[in-house]
């Protein structure tokens, strides 16, 4: 094999690679992505969807039973 076949396979492996890293990087974020709920500060609950299903968001406050106190 010569000098010159040798480089181009080289090149080729080291864009595949790269495509590879890249590829993976995409899937890991999508992954994390999916495993996070956006939930706000305040505001109802109400659900949200995500890439792996839908999730509850939001806050719930108890009701009061008059003296104060939640039940």
């Amino acid at each position: 094999m010569s000098a010159n076949h040798l480089w181009r396979a080289v090149c080729r492996t080291a864009r595949a690679l790269s495509r590879l890293h890249a590829d993976q990087v995409h899937a890991w974020e999508v992954w994390s992505q999916a495993n996070r709920t956006s939930v706000p500060a305040e505001g109802a609950v109400h659900w949200v969807l995500t890439l792996d299903g839908r999730r509850l968001a939001g806050t719930h406050k108890p009701a009061s039973t008059g003296a104060g106190e939640t039940p």
